[in-house]
């Protein structure tokens, strides 16, 4: 009797929400074998504990990467806390890690968002602009955290930082390519990363608040 109410509910949620539902890849890092196939790059460890991801970048411009290099036009999101070092960084369209992608980054030495283009390990900034100001973090308990988003759509690429966009820019030297988190001499704590764009198998619909993938997430654990 109780699945039932609880699932009557959901489907009642899902009916109310749909004009503003979109779906999406979601991973919440509930279990290790969550990035068992995902590809390390140089000087990258992780270990997923406690529900969340924890990525240490030793060195360069490197990370972790998952995903289908087929893909082409996509939004990532993540949620991300830094603990230390001085950068944030998300990745797109990678061909190679840590020779050949796209990578948005938060500086905490210029205290700006930018995004670079790397192809044979050579950086080329993109911002098309001024850099932006990086905002100051909302969340600060244990390090400074923000809902991150890097979003790639044909030739034009965009990054929002807690929902205000940042840097939007054209470049058409990659066409598709996997995603990736990480940083560089930094140690990131991930709670979830959020894919969705066409040919990406949808696991959870959400609305733009995210608000149905924590309700169905809250439901799943109490059963």
């Amino acid at each position: 009797m109780q699945n039932k109410w609880k699932f009557f509910c959901l489907m009642l949620l899902f009916v109310l929400l749909s004009p503003c539902l979109t779906f999406a890849l979601r991973i919440e890092f509930d279990d290790k074998k969550d990035i068992a196939d995902w590809e390390l790059g140089p000087n990258a460890t992780a270990k997923v504990a406690n529900g969340k991801l924890e990525l240490k970048c030793a060195g360069g411009d490197t990370g972790i990467y998952f995903g289908d290099p087929k893909w082409t036009d996509y939004k990532m999101e993540v949620h991300a806390r830094k603990l230390v070092g001085p950068y944030f960084h998300l990745f797109t369209r990678v061909q190679k890690p840590a020779a050949d992608f796209y990578f948005m980054e938060i500086s905490y030495n210029s205290h700006t968002n930018s995004v670079f283009m790397f192809k044979g390990g050579a950086s080329k900034e993109i911002t098309g602009g001024p850099r932006p100001k990086r905002p100051e973090s909302k969340d600060d308990k244990g390090g400074d955290a923000y809902t991150i988003i890097f979003e790639v759509k044909g030739e034009t690429i965009k990054t929002y930082i807690d929902g205000k966009l940042m840097v939007e820019t054209k470049d058409k030297t990659y066409k598709n390519g996997r995603p990736g988190l990480g940083g560089r001499d930094s140690t990131v704590l991930y709670d979830y990363v959020e894919i969705n764009g066409p040919g990406i198998a949808a696991t959870t619909p959400v609305d733009r608040h995210g608000k149905l993938a924590t309700i169905w997430g809250r439901m799943k654990q109490e059963n």
